[in-house]
């Protein structure tokens, strides 16, 4: 089953997530922007010292003009505070509203996707945004079970009507559940400070218990406050549309992927029942969600202090349809009288090797020698050179992107300059034909669009490019409905460079280095963000997206 998610941004088709083929930051509202006048192709404007404006709507359009039929140039995520102009710029095609510049360019229609009203009920709900400092900007999770989306709180009645073998689930859960919700593994956000220097300090995953996991600040958070009573104080905005006395608004299916911003404690009247918060404020039972903290993998740094020079490689994974963290198997070799024969030593899983370039072959067997004197075949790692003919970005100085299918490695350079490399997971189709299996395109490519956050599924149904439920239907209502079918919601760092192909991180897996994906470029969420901030354009603060001009983004090349 192919995976496909239509970005609103592109209006492109796509075929995202463990793969893909063709078909904000920490804090926004704390964004300082200096007044002054802001280049756009719209009336220009004066960004306000004081005066912002908030997105009340998974996705708030940015248009490059004060008109809905204008060019969108990017979007907002639910909750995102900006700073804007103290002018509006009148209605037309704002209904309900008016057009207002923003931040560092662009206009946004208040009305039913944004307001001047920072502090309404429904942008303090929405407080938690997506964190751009970490390589997971939500909390993560994966269901265990079919289960509602809640809108409110429910009671025991009605949690028993609405979840099938609630009973037996439930007491599951009291004999070991508490315990599988614990991290296994130090997680992505544990190490990423190796890499982002920025990135928060905080604490090991695998010391935490569910509620944090899942977003809360303690293990005991109370209900927000727009569920105090139980009831539902701010509006349903998750684009699955249900009449006002609904309990909950639709269900999601096991096995899905979702972002989360807060876990609560309930008390005896709701069964004393905890629950998360997903990132489009619905709720779903704790004991329904195994945390997930994704692979703490990432690549190494070039050229720095340390000096390392290319050649580089990295012993590769050898289990690629197993679940969990690969094992190791690589071996080394060394020089006998000029035979080289095996040793006992197995290298870590994606092992970091200097090596010296020079190779040879060993009963036609091709092996490359490290600089530590030991010998590796070449097929059990991904080596990541400097290539026989620059390309044209390289030429002139610029920013690209350098991915190899055969030896699964991304290389960041500067010019001829290179700064960063690691494992990938592309297509697992290899080198076939990307129209007619599970490949990676070849070729030169520039960036497109760049997402925070993406959703991504496998029947055809998207999100509103960028995490809002899809407005289709979001999951069948019998379990595991098509066999093979998932959906991934918030998808991180999600960089587009042709149709729906797209650079990203994935936090479901942790076999980067071999061939995984339906066609898009995986990788190990720390590097996902390294290669994010690395291109160019950056998405603004505070916004969740940016569509890039033709010709502008940084180029990607991608060989054998």
């Amino acid at each position: 089953m192919m995976m496909r998610a239509i970005v609103g941004l592109t209006a492109a088709a796509a075929v995202l997530g463990a793969g893909c083929k063709k078909s904000e930051s920490a804090d926004p509202s704390a964004t300082t922007v200096s007044s002054g006048a802001v280049e756009a192709e719209g009336p220009s404007f004066e960004v306000s010292k004081t005066a912002t404006l908030a997105a009340i709507a998974m996705q708030t359009n940015i248009y490059s003009k004060p008109s809905d039929t204008a060019r969108k140039i990017g979007y907002l995520r639910l909750g995102a505070i900006v700073p804007r102009s103290e002018k509006a710029f009148g209605s037309e095609g704002c209904t309900g509203g008016s057009w207002y510049g923003v931040a560092p360019r662009g206009f946004v229609c208040t009305g039913k996707n944004a307001t001047l009203e920072i502090d309404s009920a429904l942008v303090r709900a929405a407080s938690v945004r997506p964190d751009a400092s970490r390589p997971l900007p939500y909390a993560y999770g994966f269901i265990r079970a079919v289960a509602p989306l809640y809108l409110r709180l429910p009671s025991k009645e009605e949690s028993l009507a609405s979840e099938f073998k609630l009973g037996e689930h439930l007491a599951w859960w009291e004999r070991k559940g508490h315990e599988t919700n614990r991290a296994e593994h130090i997680g992505a956000n544990d190490l990423a400070r190796e890499v982002i220097p920025d990135a928060p300090q905080v604490p090991r995953s695998d010391t935490l218990a569910d509620g944090i996991l899942l977003g809360g600040r303690t293990e005991a958070d109370p209900p927000p406050f727009w569920l105090e009573t139980g009831s539902r104080k701010i509006p349903n905005v998750s684009g699955f549309e249900v009449p006002a006395a609904s309990i909950f608004a639709n269900r999601v299916r096991r096995h899905t992927g979702i972002a989360f911003v807060g876990a609560f404690n309930t008390g005896p009247q709701w069964d004393n029942r905890r629950f998360a918060i997903t990132a489009d404020l619905r709720l779903i039972p704790v004991d329904k969600v195994k945390p997930e903290v994704a692979s703490a993998f990432h690549g190494v740094e070039l050229n720095g202090a340390q000096g390392i020079k290319l050649p580089v490689a990295f012993a590769k994974p050898c289990n690629p349809n197993a679940k969990g963290t690969p094992r190791p198997c690589v071996r080394t070799y060394h020089d006998d009288g000029g035979n080289l024969k095996r040793t006992t030593d197995v290298l870590p899983t994606r092992a970091f090797l200097e090596l010296t370039g020079v190779q040879r072959k060993s009963k036609g067997t091709r092996f490359l020698e490290t600089k530590s004197g030991a010998w590796v075949r070449a097929s059990d790692v991904g080596v990541a050179v400097v290539p026989q003919e620059w390309p044209q970005a390289a030429q002139k100085g610029e920013r690209w992107v350098d991915v190899s299918i055969e030896d699964q490695t991304l290389v960041l350079w500067e010019g001829q300059k290179p700064v960063y490399a690691t494992l990938v997971s592309t297509g697992q189709d290899g080198l076939d034909d990307p129209k007619k299996s599970k490949a990676t395109p070849r070729g030169t490519f520039r960036v497109r669009s760049k997402h925070i956050t993406a959703t991504m599924d496998s029947d055809g149904r998207s999100a509103v490019s960028g995490g809002a439920a899809p407005a289709s239907g979001e999951s069948p209502s019998a379990e595991d409905k098509h066999a093979g079918s998932f959906e991934l919601r918030d998808v991180p760092y999600v960089q587009y460079f042709q149709d729906g192909y797209a650079l990203h991180s994935a936090y479901w897996h942790d076999h980067f280095g071999l061939p995984r994906s339906h066609g898009c470029i995986n990788l190990a969420p720390i590097d996902a963000l390294r290669v994010f901030r690395f291109t160019d354009p950056p998405v603004p603060d505070g916004w969740h997206a940016t569509n890039v001009e033709q010709g502008r983004g940084t180029s990607i090349v991608i060989h054998r």
